[in-house]
């Protein structure tokens, strides 16, 4: 490892190589970084990470590379599963917010008392221990230099037509999530009829009367005997039509019974909603990166799928920026608050390159009051 800054800076650091310029192709660019290309391609569309985000992550892994802390890392991480690269993804972030934010640093080593098991246990492991949170925090100027020399001449120019073909797929996302939003503008612009047994009662045919009168019994008996005497093909005699009455005894019984159904529905369905308060995530956003709804709405449906029911921004004035929000699931997808927040009821997202942190919210008790 190296001791000092001054021992390894070269790889970062342009050389005059005037004499020896070669023009490449873009084509030919794109082949020699095949590998960074697939792995980027599996952050952005297989795993659905910020397109920002995961072109810092590459060039923090070329940085580890070129430190030689770990030869043919990216190699070696593009062959490995999903869940592996998408934990490495999310310790380099960690790296990143590190390097970054010195803040941010301190709250890590406070928090977690320098322990790499903790916080980077697979990037540890795939440099042989020689990538720490110590090294990082004291190298970090240089490091900073080589992730943004790397984003510049190798990210950037790599990945161009994969920016393209991402940022496409996020308009076509963000308009879907608009159109969305205004189809259920519309809907609940409009009265709303929730098919009900009552409803369901108004729209009976106009030939079937809930006041019609009750045969009388002798009348019933004639229809039997008419049936009989069909049967056995012998002559009938048909009586003139017997009177119909009313029994409102039976009718009484007959709306007890629809009543006391109507009140067993509705009480399975109160036990079967779950409140907002239960289903709803709290954001936080870092103050000096604003944050849209879209961008919020686009980024965990894109993540997530359509779990999304509401999401209600902080009310401040117009020129100013919400720093927290609420996001309601749909009923369908409660238990996916689990897989956003984690185990430990706190995560952190990356949204076109502005941190958000989530959690369960948990109302004001005396906002009920």
């Amino acid at each position: 490892m190296a001791s000092s800054s001054s021992l390894f800076p070269s790889p970062f650091f342009s050389t005059d190589f005037s004499l020896f310029q070669v023009e490449v192709t873009r084509d030919e660019f794109h082949s020699f970084h095949k590998i960074d290309r697939d792995l980027f391609t599996r952050l952005v569309f297989v795993l659905k990470r910020d397109m920002n985000q995961s072109s810092q992550v590459i060039a923090f892994l070329l940085v580890v590379e070129q430190l030689g802390f770990a030869r043919n890392l990216v190699a070696y991480i593009v062959s490995s599963q999903d869940m592996l690269i998408n934990a490495v993804a999310n310790e380099v972030g960690v790296c990143l917010s590190i390097l970054y934010n010195q803040e941010y640093s301190s709250f890590v080593l406070l928090n977690h008392n320098n322990n790499d098991e903790v916080v980077i246990p697979f990037l540890k492991g795939l440099t042989d221990s020689n990538l720490t949170l110590k090294y990082i925090i004291q190298y970090r100027e240089t490091i900073l230099v080589g992730v943004t020399k790397n984003l510049n001449d190798v990210c950037n120019r790599a990945f161009d037509d994969i920016y393209k073909k991402g940022y496409k797929e996020q308009l076509l996302a963000l308009e879907r999530a608009k159109v969305i939003e205004e189809m259920k503008k519309i809907r609940l612009g409009a009265p709303q009829q929730t098919p009900t047994r009552l409803s369901v009662q108004h729209q009976t045919p106009s030939w079937w009367n809930v006041q019609q009168p009750i045969p009388r019994r002798s009348s019933v008996q004639q229809r039997t005997s008419i049936r009989s005497s069909v049967r056995r093909s012998t002559p009938i005699k048909v009586s003139a039509p017997q009177e119909w009455v009313s029994s409102p005894a039976v009718e009484e019984k007959a709306k007890a019974a629809v009543t006391e159904t109507e009140g067993v529905d509705n009480k399975e369905d109160e036990e079967e909603v779950m409140p907002a308060d239960d289903r709803t995530v709290f954001l936080t956003f870092s103050k000096g990166y604003p944050i849209s709804e879209s961008e919020v709405r686009v980024h965990f449906t894109r993540k997530f799928g359509e779990v999304i029911e509401a999401i209600v921004m902080q009310e401040v004035q117009e020129n100013e920026q919400p720093l927290f929000a609420r996001m309601v699931l749909k009923m369908e997808y409660a238990s996916k608050i689990e897989e956003i927040v984690t185990q430990m009821n706190k995560n952190k997202f990356t949204i076109d390159g502005k941190h958000v942190w989530v959690r369960k919210f948990f109302a004001d008790p005396s906002s009920h009051v």
